[in-house]
C-alpha cells in the first residue's frame, strides 16, 4: 500500500467505519469511568448513526433496490462501488438486528421475585461488537491486501473476545478457546495466500495484482504460486464460512456460547468469507474499461478457482445436512445447518468463477446481471441474494431463542431451593410452543421454512437463483466445455437433493412446535429487545417474500461490480471536495 495515495478523502469515505470505532471507544470509556451498564444502547445508537452516514455517501447501490450509480469512488486503499456499498449496508443492517438480540433482559425471570432488572450485556461487550462490525465493513471497502487483512483480523479478534466475555462458564471458555486457536490457523493460512498474491503482482494493490495477473507473459512465477495462493486463501475463507474441512469447530462452539453469539458466528463471518472470495475472484476478470484480454495466468486462476469451490460446495452442503439429521441439541442442529448453507453459498461463487474462466465477454453474463430479477442470473448475484435471505432467517431464529430465554424448572415449592435457570437446549424444549407462545412459534416456523427453501419464502428464491445460475454455465457452449457443463448440472442436482434432506430436520423442529404436547414449556424471559429483533426479521422476511425483486436488483448491481476491475490511474472525483487521489470509475 502506498501511503502517498492516502489522503483526507480516504477517511471521509470511511466515515461509517470511523463512527463505529468512535462508538466503541465511547462504550469502553463509559463502562470503565462512568459506570454505564447499558452498553448495547450505545451500540444500537452508533450503528444507526453509521447507517445514516453510509446511506448519505454517493456511489454504489442500495439494499432497498434503488437504481445503482454506475462507477465507483476510489481513494488510496478504499474503494466505494456497488459491491462495497451492498456489503456495508448489509453489515450495518445485520449488526443492528444482532445488537438487539444481545441487548439483554428488561423483564424479570418468571421464577424470580421483585422488580424487573436490566440483565443486558456490558459496555465491554458492546464496544467489542462495534469493533467487529467496523472490521467487517472495512473488508467490504478494502482495495488493498494490507487493509483487507487488517479488516479480517478486526473481525476475528473481537469475535473470540466476545465469546470469552459473554460466557464465563466452562462451556463458554471452551468455545472461546476453540475458536481462538482455529482462527489463528486460518489467519496464518490466509496471510500466506496474500504473500503469494503479492509475489505475483509485486504490489499490495488489488488493481496492480489484477493487471499483472491478466497480462500476457507473466505465466512463470504466477503459475507456480497460483495453486498455493488459492489453496490457502480458500482454507482461510472456509474457516469463516464454516465450510469443510474447517467446519468441525462449529457445533461445539455454537453449543457452548449464548444464542446472541451463535447468531453472530452464523452470519457475520460468512459475510466476510463471501466478500473475500468474490474480491479475490475479481482479480482475474477483465473489466469493461479494459481491452478484455485475459492471459494464461488469469485463465488458470479462474479455472482452478471454480474447480476448488465447486468441489468444496458439494462436500460442504452434504456433510452439513447429514450431520444435522442426527442432532437433538438445537444449537448443534443449527450449527450443522450453517455448515450446509456455506456449501450453498459456495455454489454461486463457483458459478461466478466458471463464467470468468471462459475468457470471453459473454462469459460474464453468468457472473452477474442487470436483467430482470429472474432473468440472466449470475453466480455472484445469486450468492449475495442468498446470503441476505439466509442471514435474515438465521438471526430471526436465534432472536426467537434468545427471547424465549429459559425452560420452566422441574421444581415445586417446599421441595428445596430454587434450581438454576436452564436455557433452551434441545428440540424437545420447544414441544407445544404454539400453544404457549403462538407468535414466537409462528416466527420460528417461518424462518425454518425459509431456510428449507419452501416457496414462496425468500430461501426458495435464493436456492432457485443458485440452481438456475449453475444450470446456465456453458448452456450454449461448445463441446469443449461439455465436462464442465456436466459438473455444474451435477452440482445443481446435489443442491436440490440437499435441500430435500434439510427439509427433514427443519420439519422435525416445526413438528415439535405444532404437533407435540407441552412438557416443561419456556419462560419467555429473554427480553423485549430480542423479541423486537425477532419481529423485525419476520417483517423483513415477509417483505422479501412479497417483493423479492428489489433485493435481487441490489444484489445484481453488487455482483456486476465484482467484474469491474479496479484501475490504477486516478482522476478528479465528481465531488468538488474530492482531491486528486479520488478516482471515479
Amino acid at each position: 500500500m502506498n501511503p502517498a495515495l492516502t489522503s483526507s478523502e480516504t477517511f471521509l469515505l470511511l466515515r461509517p467505519e470511523l463512527a463505529l470505532v468512535a462508538g466503541a471507544i465511547i462504550a469502553f470509556l463509559a463502562g470503565a469511568f462512568a459506570g454505564v451498564r447499558r452498553g448495547w444502547l450505545i451500540a444500537v445508537a452508533t450503528i444507526a448513526a453509521a447507517l445514516v452516514l453510509a446511506w448519505s455517501q454517493p456511489g454504489g447501490c442500495s439494499l432497498a433496490g434503488g437504481a445503482a450509480e454506475r462507477g465507483s469512488i476510489t481513494s488510496g486503499p478504499v474503494s466505494i462501488d456497488a459491491f462495497s456499498t451492498f456489503t456495508r449496508q448489509a453489515v450495518l443492517g445485520l449488526g443492528l438486528l444482532l445488537a438487539l438480540v444481545q441487548s439483554g433482559d428488561i423483564f424479570a425471570a418468571a421464577v424470580s421475585r421483585g422488580a424487573a432488572v436490566w440483565r443486558g450485556g456490558t459496555c465491554e461487550e458492546a464496544g467489542t461488537f462495534l469493533l467487529l462490525l467496523s472490521g467487517l465493513s472495512i473488508v467490504g471497502v478494502a482495495d488493498d491486501l494490507v487493509l483487507l487483512f487488517a479488516g479480517l483480523e478486526l473481525v476475528s479478534i473481537p469475535t473470540y473476545i466476545l465469546l470469552a466475555l459473554k460466557r464465563t462458564d466452562a462451556h463458554g471458555q471452551e468455545a472461546s478457546l476453540k475458536y481462538f486457536f482455529l482462527s489463528l490457523v486460518a489467519s496464518a493460512l490466509f496471510l500466506y495466500a496474500l504473500a503469494c498474491l503479492y509475489g505475483i503482482g509485486g504490489s499490495t494493490s488489488l488493481a496492480a495484482i489484477s493487471a499483472r495477473l491478466r497480462a500476457a507473459g507473466t505465466e512463470g512465477i504466477a503459475m507456480a504460486l497460483l495453486p498455493v495462493a488459492l489453496g490457502m486463501a480458500l482454507a482461510g475463507a472456509a474457516f469463516r464460512l464454516a465450510a469443510v474441512p474447517m467446519h468441525f469447530y462449529a457445533p461445539d462452539v455454537y453449543e457452548g456460547t449464548s444464542p446472541g453469539n451463535a447468531a453472530v458466528l452464523s452470519t457475520l463471518p460468512k459475510v466476510a468469507g463471501v466478500v473475500v472470495l468474490l474480491r479475490l475472484l475479481g482479480l482475474a476478470i477483465p473489466g469493461p474499461l479494459g481491452d478484455g484480454t485475459v492471459g494464461a495466468a488469469a485463465t488458470a486462476y479462474t479455472g482452478l478457482f471454480w474447480q476448488l469451490t465447486a468441489a468444496l460446495a458439494a462436500v460442504t452442503m452434504t456433510v452439513g445436512n447429514v450431520m444435522a439429521l442426527v442432532q437433538t441439541n438445537l444449537r448443534r442442529l443449527l450449527a450443522c445447518s450453517s455448515i450446509a448453507h456455506a456449501g450453498y453459498l459456495l455454489v454461486g461463487v463457483a458459478v461466478a468463477a466458471a463464467a470468468a474462466s471462459t475468457g470471453s465477454a459473454g462469459g460474464r453474463d453468468a457472473l452477474s446481471s442487470d436483467a430482470s430479477w429472474l432473468g440472466g442470473l449470475g453466480g455472484a448475484t445469486a450468492t449475495l441474494f442468498y446470503l441476505a435471505t439466509y442471514a435474515l432467517a438465521t438471526i430471526g431464529i436465534f432472536a426467537a431463542l434468545a427471547y424465549l430465554g429459559h425452560r420452566w424448572p422441574e421444581w415445586t415449592s417446599g421441595s428445596g431451593p430454587r434450581p438454576p435457570r436452564q436455557e433452551i437446549t434441545t428440540v424437545e424444549d420447544l414441544d407445544g410452543l404454539s400453544g404457549t407462545n403462538p407468535v414466537a412459534a409462528c416466527a420460528i416456523a417461518v424462518f425454518l421454512l425459509s431456510l428449507a427453501g419452501i416457496p414462496p419464502l425468500p430461501g426458495f428464491w435464493g436456492k432457485l437463483a443458485l440452481a438456475t445460475s449453475a444450470l446456465e454455465v456453458d448452456w450454449n457452449a461448445a463441446v469443449a466445455y461439455g465436462s464442465r457443463r456436466a459438473a455444474f448440472v451435477a452440482l445443481a442436482v446435489i443442491l436440490v437433493a440437499n435441500a430435500a434432506i434439510a427439509a427433514a430436520y427443519y420439519l422435525r423442529v416445526i413438528s415439535a412446535i405444532y404437533f407435540r404436547s407441552t412438557k416443561r414449556g419456556v419462560q419467555t424471559d429473554g427480553g423485549l429487545a430480542a423479541g423486537l429483533a425477532m419481529l423485525a426479521c419476520l417483517v423483513l422476511v415477509g417483505f422479501v417474500t412479497l417483493r423479492p425483486a428489489g433485493l435481487f436488483r441490489a444484489a445484481a448491481a453488487a455482483g456486476d461490480a465484482v467484474s469491474r476491475t479496479p484501475v490504477v490511474a486516478t482522476a478528479q472525483a465528481a465531488s468538488p471536495s474530492a482531491g486528486p487521489v479520488a478516482a471515479v470509475r
